[in-house]
Formats: structure tokens, sequence, C-alpha cells
């Protein structure tokens, strides 16, 4: 099945909290045979996980991420989004602007695959969109 959203780390993060927002679950549940992660967003993840300090709390989000990593396709960084995020990076830095690095390759990956970004930071990709045809949708105020 084609994957048509690709979910931001900070969607992930949603799941495994106490209290998700229900609008975020709602709509996932309502989608999930269509959504996939970055290899840039399982990086992010695990490398919060090696911060954490060893208990309980780390012990769930290891789990948490076994599951993921079974439920969710994991989009590959390849050479045509390094392109795209090369070429967005490059078209702000000569404006004197810059974006962060990691939230500039999520955003080509989802360029490069034609698929829609869901994120609740939309201000952080705001100038990849204005620069490209980054399409994204923030679940936690979609209705």
């Amino acid at each position: 099945m084609k994957k048509i959203y690709l979910l931001d780390t900070n969607i992930i993060s949603e799941f495994s909290k106490e209290h998700p927002n229900q609008n975020v679950i709602a709509l996932y549940e309502a989608r999930k045979n269509f959504c996939a992660i970055s290899a840039i967003t399982w990086q992010e993840l695990i490398y919060g996980l090696e911060r954490m300090p060893d208990g309980k709390r780390k012990t769930y989000i290891e789990e948490c991420l076994v599951e993921y990593k079974e439920e969710f396709e994991i989009i590959p960084y390849d050479d045509f989004a390094a392109g795209i995020c090369g070429q967005l990076s490059g078209k702000c830095s000569k404006e004197g602007r810059s974006l962060p690095y990691c939230d500039t390759q999520i955003a080509a990956t989802a360029i490069a695959n034609g698929m829609v970004l869901v994120t609740h930071n939309t201000t952080d990709f705001a100038e990849a969109a204005e620069r490209s045809f980054l399409r994204m949708e923030d679940w936690f105020s979609v209705e």
C-alpha cells in the first residue's frame, strides 16, 4: 500500500505519552495504513532513547521503539532526497537563513517521495515549505 503520510518525530513521540493528544491518535488510527517514518526520524528516536537515564521510562520507550520498527515502513534518506536537501539548504543560506539540518532532511524525504509531512512543528518547516513543494498537516489541529 502506498504511503502518503510521513510522520515527524513529534507525532511518533505522542504515541508513547501517558496522555497523548486524542486528535493525533484518532487521525493516525484512521490513516495508519498510509503512514511511514523517515530514516532521520528513526535516528532522532534512537538518539532520544540513548540520552535517557536508565529506568522504567527508558525501558518503556525501548519497547515502543521495537513496536514502531515493526509497525512503520522507514523511508530511506537517499540521493534524491539529499539533492533536494542541498537545494533547500543552499537557497536558504544564500538568503541569510538557516534551516535545522535534520528537519531539512525530513522535509526533503517527504518531498522526494511525494508525501505529506505530518508535524506539530510547522514553524520549523515553514522555510522549507516556502521554497519547495512541501505539503504539511498538523494533526494536533486538523479536524
